[in-house]
């Protein structure tokens, strides 16, 4: 059940539905957090920068109650804050940022949402900054919700977010107060082509040729270049003194 090739790029496992919200990276965020907090839910929250807070903050509206795991602004979190987040207290779901946009930090996914998984925890993965720059790998790595953008790493214009739900938390999702971000709804729209909103054409034109540029570069080459241009201008702020030069560069706004 996958939508114009996301679930090919997330490298999704077989049985999830990968699909796009008409919106920005935050419906995205909205789309996996309401799909799968309710009243009384559990949510460990990693919180390493701006987005990290909002994805506690959206849990909260959502009626969760959040354990925040807060790292210094500017540092990645260690996998064993979390491991003793999570003795110390159990989580039904754990959410985090891959790419900090306001910091710029990478975090260790593959890691943490291996000790979640460990733990019985759903993993709610933000991939805004991340997806089509950074080796990503939602299936492989276990996620069970991700979501992104379309005008960050992947070259397209602003206003759709690609999301992608995994098989267990398809099997876990709850009942959606939003209507447009409904998953079930967004399902039927994606797969049995019923009416539920409409779509901007010419974003699916854009994202489309988006797409097809990265498939003819190959996401392990798109991987590699940034990770070369990242470190160029690691490089290149060091030798002007720069303090702020540890940390990673990525774009901002959602």
């Amino acid at each position: 059940m996958c939508a114009n090739g996301w679930g090919a790029r997330f490298r999704a496992a077989d049985g999830s539905f990968a699909f796009a919200v008409s919106g920005t990276g935050t419906s995205g965020m909205e789309t996996a957090v309401a799909n799968l907090v309710h009243e009384g839910t559990r949510a460990t929250v990693i919180v390493t920068g701006y987005f990290g807070d909002r994805l506690a903050e959206m849990c909260e509206r959502c009626g969760a109650v959040v354990t925040r795991v807060d790292v210094e602004w500017g540092r990645a979190c260690d996998p064993d804050a979390l491991r003793t987040a999570l003795k110390t207290k159990a989580a039904d779901v754990v959410a985090l940022v891959h790419a900090e946009t306001s910091t710029g930090v990478l975090n260790p996914v593959q890691q943490l949402a291996a000790i979640a998984r460990d733990h019985g925890a759903l993993t709610i993965v933000d991939a805004v900054t991340s997806f089509g720059g950074h080796p990503l790998d939602v299936g492989g790595w276990g996620i069970d919700a991700c979501y992104s953008c379309t005008q960050k790493c992947l070259g397209g214009p602003a206003g759709l977010a690609p999301v992608v739900f995994g098989p267990r938390a398809l099997e876990k999702r709850v009942k959606c107060r939003s209507f447009y971000f409904d998953l079930r709804l967004l399902e039927d729209y994606w797969i049995r082509r019923k009416y539920h909103h409409t779509m901007s054409s010419t974003l699916v034109c854009a994202i489309d040729e988006a797409l097809a540029i990265v498939e003819e570069e190959g996401l392990e080459a798109r991987w590699a270049r940034h990770e070369r241009n990242h470190r160029a201008l690691v490089a290149s702020l060091s030798a002007l003194g720069c303090p702020c030069s540890r940390a990673k560069a990525s774009g901002s706004g959602r």
